[in-house]
């Protein structure tokens, strides 16, 4: 049986992040869909062996069902990962400015939610005797267009940082891969 590869936060990721994942047998690609419809129909073509799945990791219940599809999709020699409030793929979803203040710590809980449930979950389930791993996608820091995206890029490199060292013990690999921009 073929591996299976997650693409996860497909809305905020660069078509080029993407189209790696037209040469894989069983790409599974995740996110919220509606975000994600330019991206979706430049490589529907490319894509038809794919499975998409409408989730978001604010909700508890996008978590819960992207756990699930982990457990269930096995084995899984990788996944990439964007979270919006960290990838800032979209200089708008970034901007600090243009949301209400009263939104800024649960967009931030949400992004430290969802990071820290996925590598919970990939830790599981993720198969050390492929070598499988985990790539964190996110914007370059300098090029961050809010104080918060440079907070929760710090938060990323730290927490990333902490969990490489114990990842390898467990046969896993744990990486971060950054991109100048969405090349959308």
């Amino acid at each position: 049986m073929t591996a299976s590869r997650f693409w996860i936060g497909v809305e905020c990721m660069p078509v080029s992040v993407l189209q790696d994942a037209t040469s894989h047998p069983r790409p599974i690609l995740c996110g919220d869909l509606a975000d994600a419809a330019v991206v979706r129909s430049a490589l529907n073509n490319s894509l038809k062996q794919a499975e998409w799945h409408n989730l978001t990791l604010a909700s508890p219940i996008g978590q819960g069902y992207l756990l699930d599809l982990l457990r269930q999709r096995g084995p899984i020699d990788h996944i990439v990962l964007a979270l919006p409030a960290i990838s800032c793929a979209r200089d708008e979803a970034c901007d600090d400015t243009s949301r209400p203040q009263d939104r800024l710590p649960s967009g931030t809980r949400h992004a430290i939610e969802g990071l820290i449930a996925v590598l919970r979950g990939a830790e599981a389930t993720l198969d050390a005797s492929i070598a499988a791993g985990l790539t964190l996608l996110r914007a370059d820091t300098a090029l961050a267009s809010s104080p918060m995206a440079h907070a929760l890029g710090a938060f990323a490199d730290e927490l990333i940082a902490s969990e490489v060292a114990r990842w390898a013990t467990l046969g896993l690999s744990l990486s971060q891969l950054m991109v100048a921009s969405a090349d959308k």
